[in-house]
């Protein structure tokens, strides 16, 4: 008979006889800790690099892994600026990343005065400049210091990288 009566609660509140009585006095099983998208380590990594100023100079083997990072509520984004050098040969810089919901990031290349060469901005995952390339368009690389930025894709978002500076 209990069955049938929980049966017909579920199916109509008002079956004569059965009543259902929800309790939400009882204490809950906490939240389940949020899936951080990264580690503490991967926004430190060669920080504080938020500015063309306080590019972090990098060579081939410094990959990360990085990452565009939450910030408090009425603080600039975080952009990650990191200087390399190249060697006036075809040179590539890119990001790797997986694109989560928001978590969309972009490529810009300047040169040390500040001045931008190339922006990279698809939304798949990851990000790639190739110098002299069409797609981004950008010019030849002489052998000079060069500054790679990234950036939120889109206002708020936040992801994991690694970058990787490559030359012929």
């Amino acid at each position: 008979m209990v069955r049938e009566c929980v049966a017909l609660c579920l199916l109509a509140a008002s079956a004569p006889g059965c009543s259902l009585i929800l309790d939400f006095d009882s204490k809950l099983p906490p939240d389940a800790a949020i899936d951080a998208v990264y580690s503490q380590a991967e926004c430190d990594y060669m920080e504080p690099n938020d500015s063309l100023a306080d590019a972090k100079d990098i060579t081939a083997t410094d990959t990360g892994p990085a990452a565009i990072c939450a910030v408090e509520p009425g603080a600039a984004e975080d952009h990650d600026f990191y200087r390399f050098m190249a060697t006036g040969t075809p040179a590539t810089v890119s990001i790797a990343f997986m694109n989560r919901t928001g978590g969309d990031l972009d490529l810009r290349l300047y040169a040390a005065d500040g001045t931008k060469i190339a922006q990279s901005v698809g939304f798949g995952d990851g990000e790639s400049i190739t110098c002299p390339g069409t797609s981004p368009a950008c010019p030849s690389l002489m052998a000079a210091p060069y500054i790679l930025e990234v950036l939120p894709g889109v206002a708020g978002a936040v992801n994991t990288y690694t970058i990787s500076v490559t030359q012929q």
